[in-house]
């Protein structure tokens, strides 16, 4: 499950739909035009972790999914990596998805994504930001 969620997503518009390959959960996409996060790793996605030398690698597809889809959400507010994001970024930033799959501030011929959407209190650190989505 994604774990970068700030805001909550409403349920009932979460779908399965084809991802690229081995997607893993809370990663930014857009499906046909519109802005959603990966509830889930892809069906087949594997994840390797290291842990004091030792290296384990399995699976970490969601439990139900095909092997080319994930869940994905299309709104709440999500947080990720943004380049260009600073201890001063304001509310309602423009974010934008480049071709690469990284989340920016610069437009250029990348696609809107969402807006930045700090809550009361939240502690701003450089390259990161809460991103709205869906609204």
């Amino acid at each position: 499950m994604a774990l970068n969620k700030i805001y909550a997503y409403t349920q009932e518009k979460t779908r399965e739909r084809q991802v690229p390959a081995n997607t893993q959960s809370g990663t930014p996409l857009v499906i046909n035009t519109r802005p959603c996060v990966t509830i889930t790793a892809r069906g087949d996605a594997t994840r390797s972790n290291t842990v004091t030398g030792i290296t384990v690698s399995g699976p970490v597809g969601g439990a139900g999914n095909l092997p080319d889809s994930a869940t994905v959400a299309f709104d709440g507010t999500w947080e990720f990596a943004v380049t260009g994001a600073t201890t001063s970024t304001g509310q309602d930033v423009a974010v934008y998805l480049t071709t690469g799959g990284t989340l920016t501030l610069t437009v250029g011929t990348n696609t809107l994504y969402g807006y930045t959407d700090y809550p009361r209190g939240y502690t701003k650190v450089a390259g990161r930001a809460p991103v709205r989505i869906g609204v």
